[in-house]
């Protein structure tokens, strides 16, 4: 049989072109791709053999569209280099890859414009599932996930009150926990240096040392924040702008360990002493908080455990719903774990 060649006006193989290879029928293609129990093992190997030489995709959305059933959970997150982003990420694609889930990914790089366009994207694969990190929900997002009708997982994010399961962090306590740590040491003039300022956790870290200053009646004036990625330079560049307005300053807490390395770095330049005349913490911290000189104060989010958790919580809502059961409003939060250090 002479092999067939790829059409050149739309570059895909179709399903008819395997069914002509495999000498079988269009439905027969179909139905053993969907449902290879229900063919014999010798046609099977046939139309397998088709398609592995014709490279043929077959389209999932337009199969999903026909059964009613999609195996894909759509994700879309702010950020790739995000520490908290992809440890959740690649945590929920574990536990969705071993229950014959596909992830499809999205990342809108905290650009608020772009999140209900990308969304939009995602959804036209007929997901079986929506699970969003830390979005900011435009009201555009807001009515497409209103008007999609499925399961939607909220995580870390805005509040969307049609959210099958909301996954919060802890961020707020968190930060006035830090903060209530350091005045009782006997700091007082603390700063607070941030990136990604508008996203949701970063304000909740900000309102948490804010309200902790202000309970202990300090003042909560030094704070620098950028719109972009958190990075050792801009924590240099913060230490510097702080102490160019408060001399005094004797503590800075960081939202992120890049910023919190930036201000140790500048701190050693400036022959500051830490924790002597400086102490640093940060809220975002890691197992390489205990390899730093000095050893760094951090609070600890897993998001790796939010991200299997969740994954084992939309699992058991998917299959749920298959088995035609009504589920409750899953809504959980997840604490932090306070590692004091030699910063501090």
């Amino acid at each position: 049989m002479e092999k067939m060649r790829k059409r050149r006006n739309t570059g895909r193989v179709t399903l008819q072109e395997v069914a002509h290879y495999a000498g079988v029928g269009s439905m027969t293609v179909s139905r053993a791709l969907r449902m290879p129990e229900q063919v014999s093992d010798k046609l099977r190997e046939k139309i397998e053999k088709a398609v592995e030489t014709l490279g043929y995709i077959p389209n999932r959305a337009a199969g999903a569209l026909a059964s009613g059933y999609s195996n894909v959970v759509v994700v879309l997150i702010p950020s790739l280099i995000d520490k908290a982003s992809s440890k959740f990420m690649q945590a929920l694609q574990q536990i969705l890859n071993k229950n014959e889930f596909q992830l499809l990914l999205g990342c809108h790089e905290y650009n608020q414009r772009k999140e209900a366009e990308i969304l939009m994207t995602l959804l036209k694969s007929n997901p079986a599932a929506v699970v969003i990190f830390g979005s900011q929900l435009t009201e555009k997002t807001y009515q497409l996930l209103e008007r999609a009708n499925i399961p939607t997982v909220n995580v870390v994010g805005s509040y969307f009150k049609g959210a099958k399961m909301t996954l919060a962090a802890a961020s707020f306590e968190s930060a006035y926990e830090l903060t209530r740590y350091l005045l009782e040491r006997g700091y007082h003039h603390i700063g607070y240096v941030g990136a990604y300022r508008d996203n949701r956790l970063q304000h909740q870290q900000l309102n948490g040392w804010h309200k902790a200053m202000l309970d202990h009646y300090k003042n909560a004036d030094q704070i620098v924040t950028t719109p972009d990625m958190a990075s050792l330079q801009f924590g240099r560049y913060a230490l510097t702008e702080i102490l160019l307005r408060l001399p005094e300053l004797d503590a800075v807490i960081c939202s992120h360990e890049d910023i919190a390395l930036g201000v140790l770095f500048e701190c050693q330049q400036r022959l500051l002493k830490i924790p002597g005349d400086i102490a640093v913490a940060c809220l975002d911290g890691s197992d390489s908080c205990d390899q730093t000189h000095p050893t760094l104060t951090s609070m600890r989010i897993d998001y790796k455990k939010m991200g299997r958790e969740t994954g084992k919580m939309l699992i058991e809502l998917l299959n749920n719903d298959e088995d035609g059961r009504e589920d409750g409003i899953i809504n959980q939060t997840f604490s932090y774990k306070f590692e004091r250090r030699q910063s501090t």
